[in-house]
């Protein structure tokens, strides 16, 4: 565990944040003043019995979010996951850089993949939907994520055994050519 720098560390914790935010609320039902509800829907007895508006959540961000927005959440996690791994059990570089570059590009596609979600195409009309504390803990631990994910591949390691390098002996001159 030693070997994970701050990069990996914080990407880390950006992907169990936002796997963790998967099961909070993510958006919920704020209804007009009851005067214009009633307006809308006749008076909203019937209606309201049969819970055609309900003030309450929607549920976890696994029922609100779509199946894609779930699945790019969840490669980012795991490619988060595979760079944690990778750096703690002392990986080779070529797996090391793959991890990290993976971990941003996907954590960077969830970010934005979320961030659309949440703030643009939300489920329902935008006068009656609103974002609860599970979106906004979602976007902000996606961001980690997509941030740090880019500031685990400019970190690099100079002083580590793999990364030493000695340069080469310089060549000898090229003989003198007669003339």
């Amino acid at each position: 565990m030693s070997r994970l720098r701050a990069g990996e560390w914080t990407a880390t914790f950006g992907a169990a944040a936002l796997l963790v935010t998967l099961f909070l609320p993510w958006f919920g039902v704020q209804l007009p003043q009851l005067q214009t509800v009633q307006e809308r829907f006749g008076g909203g007895g019937v209606l309201n019995l049969l819970k055609t508006y309900a003030i309450d959540d929607w549920g976890s961000g696994w029922d609100a979010l779509g199946w894609l927005v779930i699945v790019i959440a969840l490669v980012a996690v795991g490619c988060a996951a595979w760079l944690a791994l990778a750096n703690a059990t002392a990986r080779p570089v070529a797996q090391l850089v793959a991890a990290s570059v993976l971990t941003a590009t996907a954590g960077t596609l969830a970010f934005v993949v979320v961030a659309l979600r949440a703030l643009v195409f939300q489920p329902g009309p935008n006068d009656l939907v609103v974002l609860r504390y599970g979106a906004w803990l979602g976007l902000l631990a996606s961001l980690v994520l997509a941030v740090d994910g880019w500031w685990a591949i400019k970190d690099d390691r100079t002083d580590a055994p793999e990364s030493a390098y000695t340069p080469p002996e310089p060549r000898p001159p090229p003989p003198a050519r007669a003339a």
